[in-house]
């Protein structure tokens, strides 16, 4: 027993330093865009590189109004994730911001309504019945891009878990352009005709809006057949310092949010495996946290033990009982056999007599005490008739008056008395 126990214990210690020395291994294939993380789709490469830049880097946690003290002649305003969060104050503050002559780029899943409008105009931009109208998308594995004047393709291929997988890949309704007046440009497309990115003029500044954050995280940068696209693209910032947008970004759980009402307007069918956690905030938030995650592994893995291991009956079935057969009326019918083959004819009568008297005081209330004659009034109290209260009150007297009882007499006496219990 001693040893059986010792043997569980060290498995169960090697089963936790295994997860242990493997707490590092999970990769994150979620698009969380965070500046200060190395997965695949966070943004620390890029944060790295543009704060390594001359000009310098500014970090925005609290608002955009850091963007009206600026003191610099140009800058630059640069925000990517999945969707950017500007209320009417900062809406203002990036559109005098850029009118003044600086640039913004914009890498987002889509456009801000109470941006948009001004952009691309209200006629253009509310042409549309619904967001999926605007922004379109289509499921590509290998993505290949341009960019307008250069006669290169960039081949950028959607991954994950290190494979080729078929992602949503957006683009810019053509239809939002529509406005001649406005100074728009598109400088970039997908697959040689959907806009994949744009100019917006705005005063003496220009807004740059991308389509596709993905191509701009960890993965992408790092790769050295892939990173020429998002340099290229990212060329277009100006001199000066780069503002780094952290207070418009929508929490994780609120772009899940619209990226799942997104994929069900346009239908979009994932690989449920791979798309998990994608719609559980808790477990989204364990897997990026390696001490949680080690602890959610190991938790699971020590109820997997135990259900194995454990959950087996410790006991022996419980037997089944079948319940005892009711023998009492085949006793006494063995011993009235009995007694009837040895001629006791007058103890079966006498015993006959002790059951009707319990019977008439049970089911009548007659009061008939062992060793008395039988009431006289006997038809009255239960109800019979004159004639068999008296065959049965006759046989009664006879029976008691008697030591002995033939067949005969033992058969009579019954037979006045039967009908008595059939009342």
């Amino acid at each position: 027993m001693f040893r059986a126990r010792t043997t569980h214990y060290l498995f169960y210690a090697c089963i936790v330093l295994f997860v242990s020395g493997c707490s590092g291994c999970w990769t994150n294939w979620q698009e969380s865009y965070r500046y200060n993380k190395q997965q695949p789709f966070d943004l620390y490469a890029l944060y790295e590189l543009l704060e390594a830049r001359p000009e310098g880097l500014v970090f925005v946690e609290d608002s955009l109004t850091q963007l009206t003290e600026a003191e610099v002649t140009t800058a630059n305003y640069l925000f990517i994730g999945s969707y950017a969060y500007y209320n009417e104050r900062s809406v203002t503050q990036l559109l005098d911001f850029v009118e003044r002559g600086n640039t913004a780029f914009i890498a987002a899943n889509d456009l801000p309504e109470d941006l948009a409008h001004h952009l691309f105009g209200d006629d253009c931009y509310y042409g549309f019945y619904n967001a999926s109208e605007r922004i379109g998308t289509i499921n590509l594995d290998t993505v290949v891009m341009q960019f307008s004047g250069e006669d290169r393709d960039y081949m950028l291929f959607n991954i994950y878990d290190f494979e080729p997988w078929q992602r949503s890949t957006r683009y810019l309704n053509g239809g939002m352009l529509c406005d001649t007046l406005l100074d728009n440009e598109v400088l970039g497309t997908l697959d040689h005709y959907n806009i994949n990115f744009t100019r917006l003029g705005w005063g003496e500044g220009q807004f740059y809006f991308h389509n596709n954050p993905v191509f701009f995280t960890n993965y992408y940068l790092v790769d050295s057949l892939q990173h020429e696209y998002a340099e290229a693209a990212l060329a277009i910032l100006g001199e000066g310092p780069v503002y780094w947008d952290e207070a418009s970004r929508v929490p994780p759980s609120v772009a899940r949010q619209r990226n799942r009402q997104a994929s069900n307007n346009q239908g979009r069918n994932y690989n449920g495996g791979r798309n998990l956690l994608t719609g559980n905030e808790a477990l989204s938030y364990i897997q990026e946290q390696p001490p949680l995650a080690l602890a959610w592994y190991t938790l699971l893995l020590a109820t997997l033990l135990y259900v194995v291991f454990r959950g087996k009956r410790r006991q022996r079935i419980i037997p089944v009982v079948h319940q005892r057969e009711n023998s009492s009326k085949r006793f006494i019918d063995t011993i009235s056999r009995l007694v009837y083959q040895k001629g006791h004819h007058i103890a079966i009568a006498r015993q006959e007599l002790a059951s009707l008297r319990f019977f008439l005081q049970d089911r009548f209330s007659v009061r008939w005490k062992e060793g008395e004659p039988p009431p006289e009034n006997l038809a009255e109290l239960i109800g019979v008739g004159d004639k068999m209260a008296l065959r049965a009150l006759a046989e009664i007297r006879f029976v008691q008056s008697k030591k002995y009882l033939t067949d005969g007499e033992l058969v009579r006496f019954y037979r006045a008395i039967e009908p008595l219990y059939k009342l």
